[in-house]
């Protein structure tokens, strides 16, 4: 039975806390690499529920704002931090003057929209020179590697964003938006791990209640089949899976 609008933002919400965590070395590595500490003014793009403007917002003495295009999920953030700047606004029309913000960042962002390249030129507009936009993480479904390969988790998943509208394979063109967009010094890497026997048993149930819950009906009964042969594999002490996910870091070039 297809999930309601209310379980489809609580699904999500659930999914976007797990990759907060999941991705709490990465900031930190690119916090310190951009300097964010020490800017007057940082920017996070589809702050979603704002996890990430929050952990800023404590973190540094500057303004920290979050934009987000719906409404209702910056309304729930705001109930939950009252505290926090969040405005509701378009990322291809952003509503700021040009040259307030030292850095914009944003994760599983380009992933979601029509146009990365628009938009990351957007962002620069509203960069004080040699600020920085930063892309904390972007994932690439289509270079996932699961043992034993008999296991094709990345079709499922790939053809659901798809379906969706979104880009499954942004994660590898990530280098290429930022330097078209006339990005210096740009630098990227990977911010996720491979998932061993251990990880995937931990994080089985979890995994597999989001994919059933996002799946369409139709799609259960291969579901099923893929979710036994797992169990089979796991048992066997024979599982493990790399799901690459790229961060991303350039400057604006000083005028």
């Amino acid at each position: 039975m297809p999930i309601n609008q209310k379980e489809c933002g609580l699904l999500w919400e659930f999914q976007y806390r797990r990759q907060f965590e999941w991705l709490k070395n990465t900031r930190r590595f690119l916090y310190r690499t951009t300097s964010i500490g020490i800017q007057g003014r940082v920017l996070e793009i589809g702050c979603s529920i704002a996890l990430i403007t929050e952990e800023l917002s404590k973190k540094i003495d500057g303004l920290v704002i979050g934009l987000d295009s719906d409404l209702k999920t910056l309304l729930n953030a705001k109930r939950r931090q009252n505290k926090l700047l969040l405005v509701c606004g378009d990322a291809y029309y952003l509503p700021f003057k040009p040259e307030t913000f030292g850095s914009v960042l944003f994760q599983f962002f380009l992933l979601w929209i029509k146009d990365p390249l628009s938009a990351i030129r957007e962002m620069k507009k509203v960069l004080i020179p040699t600020g920085w936009v930063v892309s904390i993480a972007e994932p690439d479904y289509g270079g996932r590697i699961d043992f034993p390969a008999t296991l094709d988790c990345s079709s499922f998943i790939i053809n659901r964003l798809l379906e969706e509208g979104a880009d499954p394979f942004v994660g590898r063109k990530l280098e290429y938006f930022f330097s078209k967009s006339s990005l210096v010094n740009v630098q990227w890497g990977l911010s996720s791990i491979p998932f061993g026997i251990e990880l995937v048993k931990m994080n089985f149930d979890k995994e597999w209640n989001f994919v059933k819950k996002l799946a369409k009906p139709e799609m259960d009964p291969k579901l099923k089949g893929i979710k036994r042969m797992e169990k089979k594999f796991l048992k066997e002490e024979k599982r493990s899976y790399f799901m690459p996910v790229f961060y991303c870091m350039g400057r604006k070039k000083m005028t």
